[in-house]
């Protein structure tokens, strides 16, 4: 039972990878949390304070529109300082949005051209020179795997992307895109709490220690569920983790189910979307804290007692 709230570790997602904070602030939230560009610049001070200096944010986010929130954070990052932190975006997602009035359906677009536009628009909105790292978000179906290569290549050798990633995709669209890719594939950006264990299971996971790289880790506290659910799981499992967490000096059941991620040989990187300091705090904690094996296992048989079969 140890951990330390003193500073946030740095992790290198690949040996070829960037380097980052071992929490991530995750962006999609903020503009419902913050009214004005000069406090979400205050936020953004607190953060790399604490040594959270990794941001993550997509090209899709926005509300009420979509495609609208890498502008709002380049404004903040203009009173932050854009070269204090690392910034992750993501290209792919088409949404419908007054902001794309060409979009007639939702739809997903890895072609050079989208890739190319993307990334221009990000570097733009965002106030930066380079994106450490870009994220294909989300699979497209209709990916031609050597044209997404080839786009994302030369946006490397151009200096605009530092490293390439992907969200959300399967082992085998993983391995697709790294087959054509001359930059490695630095993370996949997944989800995973204690309520969504698939990546133990369907070998997310697995795939990311055998090629040496760290998973970044979406909704680790399984999403507004964990806390409004009232289903019988739900309640167990959180009445669990609020005991487990009080063990280990945690908060509550929320860093319980961060330190549960954490736990994973797979070294999965958090992404915390609070705007509340005390929720980043705990986060920091939660990432600090090992937790025992049989303490681990207990929140998984409460959640999907098949993998045990």
């Amino acid at each position: 039972m140890s951990n330390d709230t003193d500073a946030v570790a740095r992790v290198r997602l690949h040996k070829d990878g960037p380097e980052i904070s071992g929490v991530v602030w995750g962006s999609m939230r903020m503009q419902s949390q913050f009214a004005t560009s000069t406090e979400l610049a205050g936020h953004l001070d607190w953060l790399r304070g604490r040594g959270v200096t990794t941001l993550d944010t997509a090209s899709v986010y926005g509300h009420p529109d979509p495609f609208s929130l890498e502008e709002a954070l380049g404004d903040a990052l203009a009173k932050a300082g854009r070269n204090k932190f690392e910034i992750v975006t993501k290209c792919g997602i088409q949404r419908i949005s007054r902001l794309r009035p060409e979009n007639r359906v939702r739809h997903f677009d890895f072609s050079a051209k989208e890739i190319r536009r993307s990334t221009e628009r990000s570097l733009t909105k965002l106030g930066i020179d380079v994106i450490d790292l870009m994220l294909l978000h989300r699979p497209d179906y209709l990916m031609d795997p050597d044209e997404t290569a080839s786009a994302l290549d030369d946006l490397v050798s151009e200096g605009k992307i530092r490293h390439v990633g992907v969200s959300n995709l399967s082992v085998s669209r993983v391995e697709l895109v790294a087959s054509r890719l001359k930059a490695p594939v630095v993370t996949n950006q997944i989800e995973f709490s204690p309520l969504h264990l698939s990546p133990v299971s369907d070998g997310t996971l697995d795939h990311a220690i055998r090629e040496g790289y760290r998973p970044m880790i979406w909704s680790p506290v399984g999403g507004g569920r964990l806390f409004k659910g009232e289903d019988e799981q739900t309640v167990g499992l959180r009445t669990l983790l609020a005991g487990i967490a009080a063990d280990y000096g945690l908060p509550g059941a929320a860093e319980a189910a961060i330190a549960f991620i954490a736990r994973h040989p797979a070294g999965g990187v958090p992404i915390v979307g609070s705007g509340k300091r005390d929720r980043i705090e705990g986060a920091i904690k939660a990432a600090n804290t090992v937790l025992d094996r049989q303490d681990w296992y207990d929140i998984v048989a409460r959640t999907n007692p098949s993998l045990f079969l």
